[in-house]
């Protein structure tokens, strides 16, 4: 897989992170030391900055490096735009948004910053630790998750570490109803599949668990979850086929995730083929189409993997491209 579809650089790399910053603060000391080159160290003190959050952007402090490294090149745009990112990260609060377009952003940005992780940490832990002490409340998220676009990987993956820590505290029953929105808006994020699949099979609820393995191995090939719970089931139980999903338990699965997914188009107008040179051979198929070329590569996914699951060989090329899509994006 080249490295653009690879989906591992997407996840936080704290390691590479930390170094980046590390290699950034020291440009940022030159930059004061010798006044001579002091643009240039700044540049490349901006340029390792940039990829500390790149590597990991759920560390504050990569974002506040940066962030001070704006403000040191006078880079109104970069600082407005870097906020902008920020608030995409965390779930784009549309009126911290709208702030940004009031105020005098360069001498207000810090503050504006430190308002913005407070209200809404990047650390899944200190988000927790706010949620305990009362400072954050759970079903002000629950309904938030209900309505925010998950799209951005970065935010599917910040809340879906929340989630995590909702589960591990003991509210299942809210994790269960609040993943398959950050699943049906990304569906490749595998790391929520391995989570959801250890929740349902600590609850016992085996068929549940297989098929959110089954997922993790579109995206995670070599991910041994399957072939454990396949293990676990065979040495305990006389029948495989009992507790294995069958197809209409797939398609049912399936359906459930598209009809989430549905909820994040963007109405947008249909346009040119998407590249296959054939007759349409029934709605489906120009449906799936249509959602490729628009994009909608979560509702897509969802419902070339239902069709196939059905049978549908045809489905395969769609279901390939949906997820080349989910991975490029």
């Amino acid at each position: 897989m080249s490295k653009g579809n690879d989906l591992n650089i997407h996840f936080p790399r704290k390691g590479q992170g930390d170094r980046c910053r590390s290699q950034a603060q020291k440009f940022y000391k030159l930059s004061e030391i010798n006044t001579r080159e002091r643009y240039e160290n700044l540049e490349w003190a901006e340029q390792s900055a940039r990829q500390s959050i790149m590597y990991d952007y759920t560390n504050f402090q990569n974002w506040e490096l940066l962030l001070k490294l704006k403000l040191e090149l006078g880079d109104e745009s970069g600082i407005f735009s870097l906020l902008e990112d920020l608030l995409a990260v965390l779930g784009k609060d549309m009126e911290l948004i709208s702030q940004l377009k009031q105020i005098s952003i360069t001498s207000s940005c810090l503050d504006l910053f430190y308002s913005i992780l407070k209200r809404e940490p990047l650390n899944a832990d200190i988000w927790w630790k706010g949620i305990e002490s009362g400072e954050y409340n759970l079903e002000k998220f629950k309904q938030r998750c209900k309505k925010m676009d998950f799209r951005d990987r970065r935010s599917n993956i910040i809340f879906g570490r929340r989630l995590e820590r909702v589960r591990k505290n003991g509210h299942n029953v809210l994790f269960s109803e609040l993943m398959p929105y950050l699943l049906a808006h990304r569906p490749d994020n595998f790391e929520l599949w391995i989570d959801l699949g250890n929740h349902h099979e600590s609850l016992n609820q085996l068929k549940e668990a297989w098929m959110c393995y089954d997922q993790v191995l579109h995206f995670k090939p070599n991910d041994q979850n399957k072939n454990r719970l396949s293990n676990i089931i065979t040495s305990n139980f006389d029948k495989l086929t009992d507790f294995i999903p069958q197809k209409t338990d797939i398609v049912s699965f399936q359906q459930k995730l598209e009809k989430l997914a549905k909820g994040i188009r963007n109405n947008v107008e249909e346009t040119e083929e998407f590249g296959f040179v054939h007759k349409i051979i029934n709605p489906l198929e120009e449906k799936l189409m249509i959602l490729l070329n628009n994009q909608e590569y979560q509702e897509a996914f969802f419902l070339s993997r239902g069709l196939l699951s059905e049978g549908n060989d045809w489905a395969k090329k769609y279901f390939e491209h949906s997820k080349e899509g989910l991975l490029n994006d």
